[in-house]
């Protein structure tokens, strides 16, 4: 039996594929970093509650997702899927590049983050903040005025020499109603569009290519205003908003044993002293969303180390 063969760049790694997945931006043929592959995952399983089931392995991570599948990332090497017979593969993207992705570039050593960033005077300002924040919706409305999407949903910081954040893919997770913002031929909705697994937001795919890995601007912690500010948060603070908004821990207490907690600590420990972070306030008016670019540019303050 021949197996299909997508290839696909995504978070600076060459993705092969046994899945299409519509999100991920196709690439040429090359020897991969990641594989993605269909295995029977069925002994893994255990009996869980609830929607998700995740396992911290020697070997790897298990992700069981009621009704949808079965999710293997062996650490730091490649993804086995075992997708439910009854589930629509054309969604696999949505868990495969989502949490099982941040996952397998968290064994990697990124620092990765759920939020959005997006591609300000050449740097990635990321948006940051708890459910219903508006870190999707910023990033639309900044996306829609013309500035570059570098990630949605998984943010990656390579922390290894210089800060680099590589781009994921050119798909949003939006409110309907943002697809007005959008010019008509800025891209397509991508089908099928499922309230159970997308909370009611449809999944905009931006017609246009990845941009390069930026280098790290400043993480923004979002809130909402009258007015436009920005206060830059000390070292202590920063530190609290690299561990509060780490993608690893969303995945729950199995992602926080042996040792894990201790592993992230000190990994957004280091990095604290490299970035620049702060509280975003942003206008609570959609209208004028597109103006905070500017106002980000001309406000930017550099960079901080803290002794």
């Amino acid at each position: 039996m021949t197996v299909a063969a997508y290839f696909y760049r995504a978070y600076g790694l060459t993705i092969l594929s046994e899945f299409r997945l519509d999100e991920a931006e196709p690439t040429e043929p090359a020897e991969p970093d990641i594989r993605i592959f269909a295995a029977d995952l069925t002994h893994l399983e255990r009996p869980f509650e609830g929607f998700r089931d995740f396992v911290a392995m020697s070997d790897g991570d298990f992700f069981n997702y009621r009704t949808v599948g079965r999710f293997f990332a062996a650490r730091g090497e490649g993804i086995a899927v075992d997708p439910d017979v009854a589930f629509d593969v054309r969604l696999l993207g949505l868990v495969v590049l989502g949490p099982v992705m941040a996952v397998l570039l968290h064994r990697r050593g990124y620092h990765v983050l759920h939020g959005s960033a997006v591609e300000i005077d050449g740097e990635a300002a990321v948006f940051l903040g708890d459910k219903g924040a508006g870190k999707s919706t910023t990033a639309a409305a900044l996306v829609a005025a013309g500035h570059r999407l570098i990630a949605d949903d998984v943010v990656a910081i390579r922390t290894d020499t210089v800060l680099d954040v590589p781009a994921g893919y050119q798909v949003m997770k939006l409110q309907p109603t943002m697809r007005g913002r959008f010019r008509p031929d800025a891209g397509h909705v991508l089908e099928p569009c499922s309230e159970k697994f997308t909370a009611d937001k449809i999944r905009f795919r931006l017609a246009r290519p990845n941009p390069p890995q930026r280098p790290l601007g400043r993480l923004h912690v979002l809130a909402r205003g009258s007015v436009n500010a920005l206060a830059v948060y000390d070292r202590p603070a920063t530190l609290k908003a690299l561990i509060r908004f780490s993608y690893f821990p969303r995945l729950g207490d199995a992602a926080l044993r042996d040792g894990e907690a201790a592993a992230l600590f000190a990994r957004a420990a280091a990095l604290a002293s490299r970035v620049s972070a702060g509280l975003l306030t942003v206008k609570h008016d959609l209208d004028a969303l597109p103006e905070l670019a500017s106002f980000l540019c001309r406000d930017r303050a550099p960079n901080y180390a803290f002794d």
